[in-house]
């Protein structure tokens, strides 16, 4: 089976490379700004949903980067001591374990998760699942991510629920996907579905020209919403 190479530096290396090394740098790219609240916005409104316990719960991020998921989780006050990450480049790995040294974080592939069956309360991913074309690799990743959650655990998606050609987002993860993927009705069941960055071409044309009407834009037009926080519960 191919592994999961959405959350290997080379994707972020081209994606940077086109784009520029400023393209989502909070200080310099006021473009950037807005996108980031609102996904931020998005996850802790949809965390609000689960209730779980901050000093208990252990989490995982599938695809954690240099683990700016994870100190996000960090900042909400889990305890670090129960947080996992696993990314396949070993380089952004090295980047998040001096970021986070108290945080279990290791290289992984998705597809393979390196945990026991049920060993979290949530499993969470970030803008990776969308970046991956395959179905067999989605549907293994989809299926591994069920298996580590715990029985009434929750898995956590927070992704792009549009596609567009050269944009990076190679799969849509809508409504529609999540279903498949997740056995949403069998082995899940949607907790809940928070609204978060609106499409890049509006939101960060927004978030610099415009704030004051970001999440007004964002509140009355849905389809203008690109990327959606999603929860569902392992049954």
């Amino acid at each position: 089976m191919t592994s999961a190479r959405s959350s290997s530096g080379g994707l972020y290396r081209e994606y940077y490379e086109q784009h520029g090394e400023d393209r989502n740098d909070l200080l310099r790219n006021p473009e950037v700004l807005f996108q980031s609240f609102a996904i931020d916005r998005a996850n802790i409104a949809a965390l609000r949903a689960v209730n779980l316990d901050k000093g208990s719960a252990r989490i995982l991020d599938v695809g954690c980067g240099v683990g700016a998921g994870l100190l996000q989780f960090i900042k909400l006050g889990f305890n670090p001591a129960n947080l996992s990450g696993i990314d396949l480049d070993a380089e952004r790995i090295a980047h998040a374990r001096l970021r986070l040294p108290s945080v279990d974080i290791k290289v992984g592939d998705a597809t393979q998760i390196p945990f026991a069956d049920s060993t979290f309360d949530l499993v969470f991913e970030s803008t990776m699942l969308a970046t991956l074309e395959s179905s067999e690799v989605l549907s293994a990743i989809a299926r591994d991510m069920i298996r580590v959650a715990r029985s009434g655990g929750h898995i956590m998606l927070c992704d792009w629920r549009y596609a567009k050609k050269g944009s990076g987002v190679k799969t849509a993860i809508s409504p529609r996907e999540i279903a498949r993927l997740f056995d949403v009705g069998g082995a899940t069941t949607v907790v809940t579905s928070k609204r978060g960055a609106l499409v890049p071409p509006l939101g960060r044309r927004l978030s610099k020209s415009a704030p004051w009407l970001y999440f007004l834009v964002q509140a009355v037009l849905p389809f203008a919403v690109g990327q959606v926080t999603t929860i569902l519960r392992k049954n």
